[in-house]
């Protein structure tokens, strides 16, 4: 059962943005539409007696299973002194229900290697499994009364809330974890992506259990919620699924809910320090900056391609040349309303370290510069976002955020139109914009502002504007 913990972790530097690549549906993406049109034909969708939709996506490499039940309103939903509460409620589910003990569905899992996950965000979370086609009938049953029926009792509260304990405290004492906690905390105060996903020290001791039991009866509501399945199954299996999936929800009421609104995202406040003793000699720092939204493709693709020249850039100077990291990236956080990050780990010099950062960020080509490498990275993104997509997990992943921030399930099949249109010119604006450290790289002269947060022993390594 995971356990996850406000963390940002510093490997995300290629697959966050690639995650987050799409657009808002067919129209306009072109002419050439033949991977769309060959792949489009896999989606049928059906709709439940209280609205609930079902989206289903023939996947016929191999007989995985996919279903992913999603639950739109995030963490604007939960109170800040409540961070976390959400997930701690999917992860109750997971604890025993009226039909299945806790020790049975592990040992199930086990015998029928299936897996109940659940994951939360800022703007929905989802609860679902993962099985072999064997198998999908007695997964479902007790995923459903997992959802459906779950005990809830105080002592597998208690048992959940020491384990977040222990985590948090793990979290707190490790320099990476601590760093990601804190730029949450820092970027999103007073913003409603404030409550964190994950329980934080400061929630642990607030969440009751009765707090669950509240929160887990508004998640039950009909208005909030779709289903994607995913899996290589015949037209007849898939009205058996409809069948299954109606008598199982389709008697969650449809109670009013209005959908979060989210404001834009701004940056602002002198640089963060956090002084940890376990950081040893190394300093860990994230620098986040607005980058552009999830659903502007236009934008946001020239942004995630310009974000691959600034990684080399960093690692071939920063790291390789001078020696004063283990590790630089950039990457992004957030939901729907997202910041861009220029994130170091394990940083060994702390002298002139910022200075050789925004020299290696302004060592950007010119435009002429940016086309003799652009193929390049166009295939390097293509092929990452395909390999995140093998399975029917990945498929999965894809149609969940093509649904939630693009109001459509087969938006992601036109992202490798949307990077291949993308021209040089584009790039070097969004750089410009986006990334450049000097007033006469950056566009219009106006440097995007950037805010530093550190985690070091004693403050050697500290950053400026």
């Amino acid at each position: 059962m995971k356990k996850v913990f406000g963390c940002v972790a510093l490997s995300f530097v290629l697959l966050a943005l690639v995650s987050c690549v799409s657009n808002s549906g067919a129209k306009g993406a072109g002419k050439n539409l033949s991977y769309y049109e060959s792949n489009a034909a896999d989606f049928s969708e059906a709709t439940l007696s209280n609205g609930i939709p079902v989206v289903y996506k023939k996947n016929s490499s191999g007989k995985i299973y996919v279903l992913r039940l999603i639950i739109d309103g995030g963490t604007p939903l939960v109170p800040v002194n409540k961070s976390g509460l959400e997930d701690c409620t999917l992860d109750m589910l997971q604890y025993g229900s009226e039909s299945y003990a806790y020790e049975e569905i592990q040992q199930l899992k086990y015998e029928r290697s299936f897996s109940i996950t659940s994951n939360s965000g800022y703007d929905f979370s989802t609860y679902g499994f993962r099985c072999i086609e064997k198998y999908f009938d007695s997964a479902f049953d007790i995923f459903v009364d997992s959802l459906m029926y779950p005990l809830l009792s105080i002592d597998d509260f208690e048992k959940v809330k020491t384990e977040y304990a222990e985590s948090v405290q793990r979290a707190l004492t490790d320099p990476s974890s601590l760093l990601g906690l804190t730029m949450r905390k820092e970027a999103f105060a007073g913003h409603p992506y404030e409550s964190n996903p994950s329980v934080t020290k400061e929630s642990l001791g607030s969440i009751t259990l009765d707090d669950v039991k509240s929160h887990y009866k508004t998640l039950l509501n009909a208005n909030r919620l779709k289903i994607v399945v995913v899996g290589d199954f015949s037209a007849i299996t898939q009205d058996k699924m409809t069948e299954k999936l109606e008598a199982a929800f389709g008697s969650i009421a449809a109670q009013p809910y209005e959908k979060p609104q989210i404001p834009a995202l701004s940056v602002k406040g002198r640089p963060v320090h956090v002084p940890l003793e376990q950081a040893g000699d190394s300093g860990y720092a994230f620098g986040y900056f607005v980058c552009p939204e999830r659903n502007d493709s236009s934008a946001y693709i020239p942004f995630a391609l310009a974000s691959m020249y600034v990684d080399e850039a960093l690692f071939s100077q920063v790291r390789e040349k001078n020696g004063a990291v283990y590790s630089a990236g950039t990457g992004i956080f957030g939901g729907k309303k997202l910041f861009g990050v220029i994130s170091i780990y394990r940083a060994s010099k702390a002298e002139n370290l910022q200075k050789l950062i925004y020299e290696a960020i302004d060592s950007f080509p010119d435009e002429r510069g940016v086309q003799e490498q652009l193929d390049h990275f166009k295939n390097k993104y293509i092929t990452a976002l395909f390999s995140t997509a093998q399975d029917s997990s990945g498929v999965a992943g894809n149609i969940v955020s093509s649904m939630q921030y693009y109001g459509d399930p087969k938006a992601y099949l036109l992202r490798t139109d949307r990077i291949q249109a993308v021209t040089a010119a584009q790039v070097l604006t969004a750089y410009r914009k986006y990334f450049a450290r000097d007033v006469l790289r950056a566009a219009d002269g106006i440097v995007n502002p950037i805010r530093w947060v550190v985690v070091d022993k004693d403050g050697r390594f500290s950053f400026g504007k």
